[in-house]
């Protein structure tokens, strides 16, 4: 990977959806040769996916929460995490050290719908303890930050 490489990353992190014919404007390269380019880096892993960002505010959950879990002993770890697929407010999960098992994103239109789900996950998802932190506001991430050590 190179500078031009980078470039195209990072055009590409604001606008996942700009043409080839763009983003050679954007590296002064044609669009065939920018093809190519992103092409290799798909192939490499280095680019995961291109995806649809949605606004939960926009869908009616105003609520944002980072919920610290402590599941119950004898709970599987894994088959825990496969479960919350089935648990539409849970919108990210992150495995733990420490005191807590999972950090959980849960997002909710009210404090009655996080009650219920948090009353769900000890019924039947074998979570012990719930530690909740409203999200006042949401920080970007800035994933292109990791290509600044390699030039």
């Amino acid at each position: 990977m190179d500078r031009i490489d980078a470039r195209l990353i990072e055009a590409l992190s604001h606008n996942g959806r700009a043409t080839f014919h763009e983003l050679g404007q954007v590296v002064r390269m044609s669009a065939n040769t920018v093809a190519d380019r992103v092409r290799r880096l798909q192939r490499e892993g280095v680019i995961a996916g291109f995806t649809a960002v949605l606004d939960e505010k926009a869908l009616g959950k105003t609520l944002g929460v980072l919920s610290d879990i402590e599941l119950r002993e004898g709970v599987e770890r894994v088959a825990f995490a496969e479960s919350l697929t089935q648990v539409p407010q849970v919108i990210g999960a992150l495995r733990l050290t420490g005191r807590y098992d999972y950090q959980l994103h849960i997002v909710c239109a009210d404090t009655a719908e996080l009650e219920s789900v948090i009353e769900l996950l000890k019924r039947d998802y074998g979570v012990a303890s719930v530690n909740s932190r409203l999200i006042l506001r949401e920080v970007p991430a800035d994933k292109t930050k990791l290509l600044s050590d390699r030039f």
